[in-house]
């Protein structure tokens, strides 16, 4: 038997509502066995045949069997947590339940049964767990004659039981074991489908490990072999007067080396070695941006560090790169006094104060912004 027991994607914060749903599913078997008889549980179960709106809901808390459960939640604390993580606690709760509407509406479309169980709910948490983390890890326990572990990247880990499912689905191959496989194959490509839009849209911030990620990569090189294969010669020697073709960065390796090497130290915790990193990233691209949050992180960093000048540039990029980020105020707050009391560069800082004051709503924040100003306003006075 093989079993996954652990991904090798740290963690950047609790995934609570994971936890919560995984809970709410326990319970929901607890009562589902104690206080229903059979008959009793099946208006909450998901029925192909008269389907009603709060069954869609009911029947991913409900489970056939003790194995069922257990079985289903494994996979959800192995995949859920991390796409919990990437989400946050109340975007991974409507992602959830729509994944499981979805796959329900999948389901209702090709059965004619009862339908129970969240595993079409984890089919779509797997489905972002493609598309968000493709470069994973899954460890895998088994004990068969002999008793041990392998690793399995995750891509191919959930490629694999969607393959399955789609032969069991289509193939021929028995769709009968009373396992709803439609409605794994729809919440597998709910699941890819909102991911892909979350990160194309840039709602879900990028990094270098998304699937998008590896596509533009694949791509890169794709277009250098085509280039290659007509003649063209990266190292070649462009006359003067000839027309000069757009070469590529010769140091993109080491920008995309440091970009998942700093993800990768934030991810641990390690602020100062991801702050490290970026100061080398920026000497050698200026015009490179992280993430929302790894960017947040790194500014806030260098504050910490005192290293004034590259935090309030730092933060400028942030506020240049995600205008419309949450809390945008409170950042233009900080810059404003970065430039104000450490780099004495009053005309930025008056510049940011005014552009935070009307949006602040903190009392204590309205207030150091107005007194920032009126400092700034004195040091600007002339002296009589």
């Amino acid at each position: 038997m093989f079993i996954p027991i652990r991904t090798d994607v740290p963690l950047r914060r609790t995934p609570y509502m994971n936890w919560a749903i995984i809970a709410l599913c326990v319970i929901g078997y607890m009562v589902q066995i104690s206080a229903f008889r059979k008959d009793m549980g099946r208006p909450f179960m998901l029925n192909a045949r008269d389907p009603h709106i709060w069954q869609f809901f009911t029947y991913q808390f409900m489970h056939g069997s003790t194995m069922h459960l257990l079985s289903n939640m494994l996979f959800l604390f192995i995949f859920g947590n991390n796409v919990n993580d990437k989400l946050g606690n109340i975007a991974y709760l409507g992602f959830y339940l729509a994944g499981g509407v979805f796959a329900g509406i999948a389901s209702v479309l090709t059965d004619t049964g009862y339908v129970v169980g969240a595993s079409g709910s984890i089919a779509s948490v797997t489905g972002a767990y493609l598309v968000l983390l493709p470069r994973s890890h899954i460890t895998i326990f088994y004990f068969f004659y002999l008793i041990g572990s392998f690793e399995l990247s995750g891509m191919w880990f959930v490629l694999a039981f969607f393959a399955l499912d789609v032969f069991y689905q289509f193939g021929g191959a028995g769709g009968d074991q009373g396992i709803a496989h439609m409605a794994h194959i729809g919440g597998t490509l709910f699941g890819i489908a909102v991911c892909l839009l979350l990160l194309w849209t840039k709602l879900l911030p990028r990094d270098m490990f998304d699937v998008l990620a590896l596509i533009d990569r694949w791509n890169r090189r794709r277009q250098h072999r085509d280039a290659v294969s007509r003649g063209y010669d990266p190292f070649g020697y462009v006359p003067r007067g000839a027309a000069r073709r757009e070469l590529p960065n010769p140091m993109i390796d080491r920008i995309q080396d440091l970009r998942a090497s700093i993800s990768a130290a934030i991810a641990h915790q390690n602020l100062p070695e991801a702050v490290k990193l970026y100061l080398e990233l920026r000497a050698i691209d200026p015009n490179q941006v992280l993430s929302r949050q790894a960017q947040l992180d790194v500014a806030n960093q260098l504050f910490s560090q005192q290293i004034y000048p590259a935090a309030a540039d730092s933060y400028e990029l942030y506020l240049r790169a995600y205008p419309k980020a949450d809390q945008i105020e409170n950042v233009q707050l900080m810059v404003g006094i970065i430039f104000a009391r450490y780099l004495q560069r009053y005309d930025k800082a008056k510049e940011y104060l005014e552009a935070a004051l009307p949006r602040l709503h903190a009392p204590r924040d309205v207030e150091l912004a107005k007194s920032e100003l009126e400092q700034i306003q004195k040091s600007q006075s002339p002296q009589v």
